[in-house]
Parts: C-alpha cells; sequence; structure tokens
C-alpha cells in the first residue's frame, strides 16, 4: 500500500511451471495414508552429508538423497559464501564415495551421523536470516531439478546452510529449468507444456482433491458463492474435454451430460444423491485425460499439425487447473507426502528476519510495460497458424502490450503483516466477529489458519495477513495511504520482486506464506513480498485492442461484469 502504509496481500500464489517428477495419488483415495513412503518422518536426518562445493549439481544432490536417506529425508551441508570454514563444525566426518547416475561417476562427499552429532540451537547463525541469502536461491533450483524439497534451511555458523531434504510427490522448476514443448530438436523458449508437466499438474490437483479433502467435504461448499467440492472434481476434466473439441473436433467424452452439470450448469443436480458418484467422475477424468496424452502422441508422430489453436488451448487448459489449484481452502487435511513445518525452528529464522532500514521506497516517474503481443485473433491468420516455436501464449486480457506513464510514488517496502494488522484491529475494537478470513478465534486467542490447522500468532505474525481488500483498504486508509494502482504495483514488481527462480515462496515451495523480505541493502532492494497476492485499486476491465477469447467464452468479460479488483500474484 502507498506511504505511509504497506502494499496489501490476499491469496497464497502456489502456481508455477512444474516438472516430471511427480507421481500421482490414489485415483479415489480421499484421505491421506497412514504411511507414505514419500514423507520425511522427521526433521532430524539420520545422515548428514557435506558437499563442500559453492556451486552443486542436480545428479550429486539426488545420489545422496539415494544413498543416505533414512526415513524419507537426509541432511546436505553446503556453504552459502566464500568464507566458509573448510568443514562444517560437525564432529567425526567420514569421507566417502558417491556413486553417481550414468557412465561409473562417483564424487566425493563427506557425511556423518547425528548419533556423533545433532544439530542444535546454539549451532545456528541466526545473524544470517535464510531467506536473504542469494546462494540459496540457487541451491533452491538445484534441489527441484533434482526432485526434492527442503524442509529446512538453517544456515549454521561456518558459513554453511544445513538443509533437510525430502523427496516429495511433486516438486515444481523455475521456468527457465523447464523448457516448452515443441517438435524442434531444439529446446523452446515459448510456454506450451509438455505432457510430463500435465502429470505434475495432475499429481498435485488429486493430491488436494482426493487426498486432503475429506469424504465428508465432497458434498460441502467451502466458500458459499462456490459450489460443492465434488463439483470441482469433475469440472477440471470437463473443462479440459469441450476445449479439446473445441480444438480438435471429437465431441464429447463419456458420459456426455457431464458437460451440463459440470460446465455448462444446465443440469446440476439439487440433490446430493442425484449427483454421479465419484467412481464415475475418476473414470471420466482418466478418458479426458487419455484423450489429452493421445493429442500429444498425434503431434509427435505427424499425424496431427500443431497450430496455434492448439497450443492456446493447451496453455489455457492446464492454468485453468492452477486456477483451482490455488483454491484449496480451510477444513483440509495437511498435504500427505510432504513433512509437516518445524515451526519452532521456522519461528526462530523469521523472527531473526531484519526489517528494511527505511519502510518506504519512492518510485517513479516511470514507464510500465503490461502485457505482450499474442492476439488469439490471429490465430487462423495464413502464416501465423502454425507459427508455434517460442511463442508464448496468454489470456486474451494479457494482450497487446501496453505502455503507462507512472508519476513519483512513495510505497512501503513490505506487505501489511499479521502482527501489523492485528494492532490495527485492536485499536478498533477487536470485533471477533470482523476478523480476516485467514484468521480464526480459538480459545479466547487469535490464530492464523494454515493447511496444518490453525497457528498461533507468533508462528505467523511476520507473514503477510491473508485478508479482503475492504479490509485492507480501511486500513490503508487508517494510516494516511492508499492500496497501489496495478501499474504503480508492476512497477515495483518489476524493480525487487526476485520471482521463483530467485527463491521466492512459490511454486507450492511451502503450504503456508513466509515473511517477505524486500527492502535490504545487501540485496539492493529484492526479495520476495512471502508468497501472496497482493490487492490492487485498479478495475479490471477491457483495454484498446483487446480480442476476446473464442476458446473460453466469456470469462474475461464476466470478470468486467463483477467489478472485480486485479491482485497480481
Amino acid at each position: 500500500m502507498l506511504s505511509p502504509t504497506s502494499s496489501s496481500s490476499s491469496l497464497d500464489s502456489v502456481f508455477d511451471r512444474p516438472n516430471s517428477r511427480s507421481s500421482t495419488p490414489s485415483s479415489l483415495a480421499s484421505s491421506p495414508s497412514s504411511h507414505n513412503d514419500n514423507a520425511c518422518g522427521s526433521t532430524a536426518p539420520t545422515f548428514y552429508v557435506c558437499i563442500n562445493s559453492m556451486a552443486i549439481e542436480p545428479d550429486v544432490v539426488a545420489a545422496a538423497f539415494e544413498a543416505y536417506a533414512r526415513e524419507g529425508c537426509v541432511g546436505l551441508c553446503v556453504p552459502h559464501d566464500l568464507s566458509a570454514q573448510s568443514i562444517p563444525p560437525f564432529k567425526d566426518w567420514d569421507k566417502k564415495d558417491l556413486k553417481l547416475g550414468g557412465r561409473g561417476r562417483t564424487g566425493k562427499v563427506l557425511v556423518s551421523c547425528p548419533s556423533q552429532y545433532r544439530l542444535e540451537q546454539r549451532d545456528m547463525d541466526t545473524s544470517t536470516p535464510i531467506t536473504t541469502l542469494p546462494r540459496v536461491a540457487q541451491h533452491l533450483i538445484t534441489f527441484s531439478l533434482a526432485g526434492l524439497r527442503p524442509v529446512t534451511s538453517t544456515p549454521i555458523i561456518g558459513g554453511y546452510v544445513v538443509y533437510t531434504l525430502e523427496r516429495p510427490i511433486f516438486v515444481y522448476t523455475p521456468l527457465l529449468q523447464t523448457p516448452g514443448f515443441t517438435l524442434s530438436s531444439k529446446p523452446s523458449s515459448g510456454n506450451i507444456p509438455t505432457l510430463d508437466e500435465w502429470k505434475t499438474v495432475w499429481a498435485t490437483w488429486d493430491l488436494i482433491t482426493l487426498q486432503m479433502i475429506p469424504h465428508e467435504m465432497l458434498h460441502q461448499k467451502p466458500i458459499d458463492l462456490r459450489h460443492k467440492c465434488l463439483f470441482y472434481i469433475g469440472h477440471i476434466p470437463t473443462f479440459l474435454d469441450m476445449l479439446l473439441n473445441k480444438a480438435i473436433g471429437g465431441g464429447a467424452s463419456e458420459p456426455q451430460y457431464f458437460w451440463n452439470i459440470f460446465e455448462n450448469h444446465s443440469e446440476v443436480p439439487e440433490k446430493d444423491e442425484d449427483w454421479p458418484v465419484l467412481e464415475t467422475i475418476i473414470s471420466f477424468r482418466n478418458n479426458v485425460r487419455a484423450r489429452l496424452a493421445q493429442l500429444y502422441n498425434d503431434l509427435q508422430t505427424g499425424k496431427r499439425r500443431l497450430t496455434r489453436t492448439i497450443a492456446r488451448t493447451l496453455v489455457m487448459t492446464l492454468e485453468h487447473e492452477g486456477f483451482h489449484i490455488e483454491r484449496a481452502g480451510t477444513g483440509t487435511l495437511p498435504p500427505p507426502g510432504f513433512a509437516a513445518p518445524p515451526w519452532e525452528m521456522l519461528t526462530l529464522q523469521w523472527d531473526a528476519t531484519p526489517p528494511p532500514p527505511t519502510p518506504t521506497v519512492v518510485l517513479g516517474p516511470a514507464t510500465v510495460s503490461l502485457g505482450h503481443d499474442d492476439s488469439e485473433g490471429d490465430d487462423a491468420l495464413e502464416g501465423v497458424a502454425e507459427d508455434v516455436d517460442n511463442h508464448v501464449f496468454g489470456w486474451d486480457n494479457e494482450s497487446p502490450e501496453r505502455k503507462f506513464e507512472v508519476s513519483a510514488f512513495r510505497v512501503d517496502w513490505r506487505p501489511v503483516s499479521n502482527c501489523e494488522y492485528e494492532a490495527f484491529w485492536r485499536e478498533k475494537g477487536a470485533d471477533t466477529s470482523r476478523l480476516p478470513g485467514s484468521w480464526v478465534y480459538e480459545d479466547g486467542v487469535i490464530k492464523v489458519r494454515t493447511m496444518y490447522g490453525p497457528v498461533s500468532m507468533e508462528i505467523a505474525q511476520h507473514w503477510p495477513v491473508l485478508t479482503s481488500y475492504n479490509d485492507l483498504q480501511e486500513y490503508a486508509c487508517s494510516k494516511g495511504g492508499r492500496l497501489p494502482t496495478e501499474i504503480e504495483l508492476q512497477l515495483f514488481l518489476d524493480m525487487y520482486e526476485v520471482g521463483h527462480a530467485g527463491g521466492s515462496n512459490t511454486g507450492l515451495r511451502n503450504w503456508h506464506p513466509i515473511p517477505a523480505t524486500t527492502g535490504l541493502e545487501r540485496t539492493n532492494g529484492k526479495g520476495s513480498n512471502g508468497g501472496v497476492w497482493e490487492w490492487t485499486s485498479t478495475l479490471f476491465d477491457t483495454h484498446e485492442g483487446l480480442s476476446p477469447t473464442n476458446l473460453f467464452t466469456g470469462n474475461t468479460m464476466l470478470c468486467w461484469e463483477r467489478l472485480t479488483r486485479l491482485f497480481p500474484g
């Protein structure tokens, strides 16, 4: 938010381009299994492995995990700066040969057991907040390419970072490490998703809808204005089926009447007993996924030509599924296959995250670019229809590129935090009937909702507050400020947001927010907003040159009619 207040925040941003290291959860499970071999059983690894190099490779990390992971996790020690000691301050390191994949390659590592040494709080370097270390961003990319995820990331005295790594059901890699689908022999810089990317998104969707949503919730509405949970399990494959039919023909997959229930809304049952059973919906889902896989096969074998219409359909339908992944709400179970956060250790680290030396920054005057040139209306033109290699497809409201002049303005470095908003809420009278949607009043205290159940304000105090536009607009006015416009927020993000490749809390790196890190001198102000979407005062509206989509008819225009506020993420 603009001076003297902070920018606002809304929903967790969890969608990024995935990699192929995923497995699909049980097709019918609606609650986590009692045992999951992927889950990290403890945040105290049996073995620690030290790779004494500033640059680590995915195959080395993957080999270390395969060799030394016990109970689903392994400890990895890596230096984060050139001044690091020759080895971490552990005791009794043993030199070991590590077998790397392919051609009998080996590498040298150090291995230590916690029976000889355990990481204690006194060993932690709390003066070095993990989220502000540029080297850590490179480590995170390496881990994702190895199919791994850090449960904890702890700077220790001696210039090292100690990671506890697990292999979850899926991981997401940054865009630059995820080439798009192409029929060329050269990697594509476009964004047509590969079938492996689809499988990762399916694994994510199935985990949430079939393992995190309890069976008794399937006929409940997570949000009053939305449909029941069961509807969305059928809606996702129906949407894909309908758009595939638009792009390549073939009609509706069986049962055809699903289109009327899950997309056209003309035959939505009123009684629970009149809905299709879950097994029938899953069978339909599998048929639609097989239809998509056949399309990829037909493209690769030359049976069907890759056109812009097909490419745009693949991009839009994948992102549509991602939009719904982001809507996972309250009442769900913790994500199976992912270790629960060690809140106590994380809280120590978050409390040590330094504030910016000044609360605000002045930006502008400047020219800001929005969108890119990608009109769906040109897809059928001669010479354009099959020009797909390295093209980046987007939604209709993202084209064409527009430039805007923005005057100078002052904006807070970081979003409004839970503790800041709590102070404001108490100043207003502490009305428990007017809490942010992400808060809950439990046992006489305010707690913050997470996928793992409510946590104390002491844990979540530094996270960005997740609440409504009206709440944050009121907060801004009370401080003599306002919420930023879309253009103003975009200028700030262009200059200071590091993104997924820079270590931000996106791509399901965590199932919860983290404190924002922007505004520090050591990183030239660059950092992350904590992994949230941020409200702006700009209304979602049409613009000159917009060509409404014919693939997803009415989607954008429906948002105009509802006077939707923009909140980029």
